[in-house]
């Protein structure tokens, strides 16, 4: 029996503006944020889900809301749908870990990977985190069609897990932008990625709005 899964990176924080390492820290959502969380509900709004589920952070929890009432659901908290926990520079600015640690950045830029950091989750930690998490969340819920809200850096490492990608290659293809979409199918124990880090309808939307003005 075939099970829908659609996930969701949280919307745009002060954490996302400031350029954060936003991992086990929370924000505040932004003006913009709200608007990208009418965008997504508005895209997503036909679809009738049967389970919610949203790391502990209140923008993952948030992002999914409208979504849950018109559903009728609960947003079921879930600690391991948690982003990448990013050592002792959890929270900071990439300009402040600059002054110290300038090759972490640098690093980053050449694997894609943040690694280097203290006391951090690697890469590979998150993955295996987000893949258990979700395979247990979806076998409790086989033959539904469930919505799970999570975060930018532990999304790209689900999905590459089950793709078989390392983080080095097709970067912008899994890269994870505010409110991206992802649809999966699961069936017969294995994942089929449908729909990949789709934020190309908020430029539809966009449009939409500016030619009924």
């Amino acid at each position: 029996m075939k099970t829908k899964i659609f996930i969701v990176r949280h919307t745009e924080t002060v954490g996302n503006i400031e350029k954060r390492l936003t991992g086990r820290q929370d924000y505040e959502i932004t003006d913009r944020g709200n608007q990208l969380i009418n965008q997504l509900t508005n895209k997503l709004k036909n679809i009738k889900f049967d389970k919610m589920y949203a790391s502990t952070a209140g923008r993952a929890i948030k992002t999914i809301e409208p979504l849950a009432e018109i559903n009728k659901l609960n947003v079921e908290q879930v600690e391991d749908l948690c982003e990448m926990y990013f050592g002792i520079y959890d929270g900071w600015k990439w300009e402040e870990v600059n002054k110290i640690h300038p090759e972490i950045k640098q690093n980053q830029n050449k694997t894609n990977e943040i690694s280097g950091i203290p006391k951090q989750e690697t890469t590979e930690q998150v993955a295996e985190r987000m893949y258990n998490c979700i395979l247990k969340l979806v076998r409790k819920n086989i033959g539904r069609t469930i919505l799970i809200s999570s975060h930018g850096v532990a999304i790209e490492a689900f999905l590459r897990k089950i793709a078989n990608i390392p983080f080095c290659d097709e970067r912008e293809k899994f890269c994870q932008y505010n409110v991206a979409i992802n649809e999966l199918d699961f069936e017969n124990d294995v994942f089929h990625i449908l729909q990949l880090a789709n934020t190309e309808y908020l430029k539809e939307e966009t449009k939409c709005l500016n030619e009924e003005r």
